[in-house]
């Protein structure tokens, strides 16, 4: 997908701006933080948390579509799929009884029933997702998970990569990548909230 591809995916999905995070122990200090613009730190992360759970399933549906042949190609979605669970796992040990669970996800008619459109649709996802976590970075109060907002951003740029690759033979994604507000990410996701 090239980037005026992504641009229109993100402003077809995306009228606002979000910003996801996750992490560990650091995230334990979330509970009284609040941003200028209202959203607190643990509103951030239980975005996080349902972004987490759609890139769960996104990876599940990938692999249990059987499109994927090639061995490093199989392999690479059971490994970003451990990263989107210890994303998501990380937030919830944070959020306890707050974080959201059993949400179930819709896709547009025939995303996974190729290859090539589980990937258009993986370079969709996971652009909104590093948007999001670099705009957590400026959003979040808590310095430590600003750092752990980055951490995350980082893992979802490398899953991009490899759609990115298969969509266009292209790898390296653009150098300064769009940052996506709250609304923005809280739009990108619930968009596809059954």
């Amino acid at each position: 997908m090239t980037s005026s591809n992504r641009a229109a995916f993100i402003s077809h999905t995306a009228k606002g701006g979000l910003a996801l995070v996750a992490g560990g122990s650091v995230l334990a200090e979330v509970t009284s933080l609040a941003v200028a613009s209202g959203i607190t730190d643990v509103e951030i992360a239980k975005l996080a948390a349902t972004a987490e759970l759609l890139a769960i399933n996104f990876y599940d549906h990938a692999i249990n579509s059987h499109k994927f042949t090639d061995a490093d190609e199989k392999r690479y979605l059971h490994l970003a799929r451990g990263d989107e669970v210890a994303h998501y796992e990380a937030l919830s040990g944070v959020l306890g009884r707050h974080t959201p669970r059993g949400l179930k996800f819709k896709y547009p008619a025939g995303s996974f029933s190729s290859r090539l459109s589980i990937s258009k649709l993986g370079v969709g996802l996971e652009t909104a997702f590093v948007g999001a976590y670099l705009g957590a970075v400026t959003a979040l109060k808590s310095n430590k998970l600003k750092g752990v907002a980055a951490q995350i951003g980082a893992s979802e740029n490398q899953h991009l990569a490899i759609f990115s690759d298969i969509v266009s033979n292209q790898p390296v994604g653009p150098a300064f990548p769009t940052v996506f507000t709250a609304a923005q990410a809280t739009a990108a996701v619930s968009g596809f909230i059954a």
